[in-house]
């Protein structure tokens, strides 16, 4: 599954990525592979159009068992960009 989220400057940037840290999630630099607990994704952030792009994004075992999913995911980021901003 796919997104791009908008409107996102690098404060709000450097917000997610703190949040996400805390989580025990790095992201390093502005493009990059995510995996952790059975979700994987692809990221890349623009600050010149400002927009983060999520790609590739899969839920599987462990995180599946514990009721997660694409859309749960998406929405997850959705809401800690929102508190970001």
């Amino acid at each position: 599954m796919n997104k791009t989220f908008e409107d996102i400057n690098e404060a709000t940037f450097g917000c997610l990525k703190q949040k996400i840290a805390t989580q025990g999630i790095t992201m390093e630099g502005e493009s990059g592979y995510l995996s952790k607990n059975g979700i994987s994704l692809d990221f890349n952030y623009s600050s010149g159009t400002q927009t983060l792009s999520i790609e590739n994004l899969e839920v599987g075992f462990p995180a599946s068992l514990a009721g997660m999913n694409t859309e749960k995911v998406l929405g997850i980021l959705e809401k800690t960009i929102t508190d970001c901003r």
